[in-house]
């Protein structure tokens, strides 16, 4: 276990050098940044619009009923008079409540989306990578002349990767959280286990490119890793057994359609998801045991 630890501390450090993997956690989080600026001038444009709107409402119900005639007739006799202040309804204020409930879920779906893209990118990277490019470059036959087997090789390589995606989650929740706080938005209950499950996902990302990465192009093996979710296909399609589940570990639908998911659904989804990552790892392990480091 400590050769494991050895090596996934080194793998830590050899990522955090890479120009490439630092340029890719740099522009998510630049995304992240330039979706927060768009969507707080779209949140103070659709307030302003959804307040005209009301109080053009109530003007024109006040209109109907006489209220305005006889305020014209009282200006008209003393321009100096101030205007009457429109105030709006209950139903109007409870209208524009729901539209600002809507308008905060509308914007953390997108947050969250833009954070978690930028994750897959960034995990995708990482583990396609992590053991393909040892092998291009040679280095591994060097360490491998070490009391180094293949298993504590991969299994470091892939725990170093894991504490890296475990770093970017933490930075993620903090910006999710930052984001509600900072525009003054209440953060959705589907919130709650986001950044978890998020994590969940790309660790499953992870495992299937690194092992896809043994057997073709790392670029190859992200893309097809990327597109390997069984959410392509339905549920009376074969494949749709065969490979991963993707979309549960996904909170956008429930953060539109204000549904919650308890611990229990969280638990299977982790377990389900170790599961995964598991056969991935056995697999890499039988197909890095059987390949020819030249």
């Amino acid at each position: 276990m400590k050769i494991i630890l050895l090596i996934a501390a080194d793998s830590i450090r050899a990522l955090l050098h890479q120009r490439l993997l630092i340029g890719l956690m740099i522009i998510a989080l630049a995304l992240i940044a330039i979706f927060s600026a768009i969507l707080v001038g779209e949140r103070k444009m659709v307030t302003q619009n959804a307040a005209a709107v009301s109080a053009a409402n109530a003007a024109s119900d006040e209109s109907a009923a006489g209220g305005a005639d006889a305020a014209a007739s009282a200006n008209a006799g003393n321009p100096k008079a101030p205007a009457k202040k429109v105030t709006l309804s209950k139903e109007d204020r409870q209208k524009m409540a729901e539209a600002m409930d809507q308008m905060s879920s509308m914007f953390q779906t997108g947050f969250y989306a833009v954070a978690s893209f930028g994750g897959s990118l960034v995990s995708l990277f990482i583990f396609s990578t992590a053991i393909a490019a040892e092998i291009r470059k040679g280095t591994i036959r060097i360490t491998l002349t070490k009391p180094v087997s293949r298993t504590q090789f991969l299994l470091g390589k892939y725990l170093g990767g894991v504490a890296v995606m475990a770093g970017y989650a933490l930075i993620a929740s903090a910006a999710i959280i930052l984001f509600t706080r900072f525009n003054r938005l209440e953060l959705s209950p589907a919130m709650e286990f986001a950044p978890w499950l998020m994590f969940c996902r790309q660790l499953m990302l992870g495992a299937l490119a690194m092992l896809l990465s043994l057997f073709v192009h790392p670029f190859v093996a992200s893309v097809l890793a990327f597109l390997a979710g069984n959410g392509l296909y339905g549920h009376h399609n074969p494949l749709f057994y065969l490979f991963p589940s993707y979309q549960p570990f996904s909170s956008i639908g429930q953060i539109l359609q204000g549904t919650l998911m308890s611990g229990h659904d969280v638990l299977l989804l982790t377990l389900y998801a170790a599961d995964f990552i598991v056969l991935m790892m056995l697999l890499a392990l039988w197909r890095f045991h059987t390949k020819e480091l030249v």
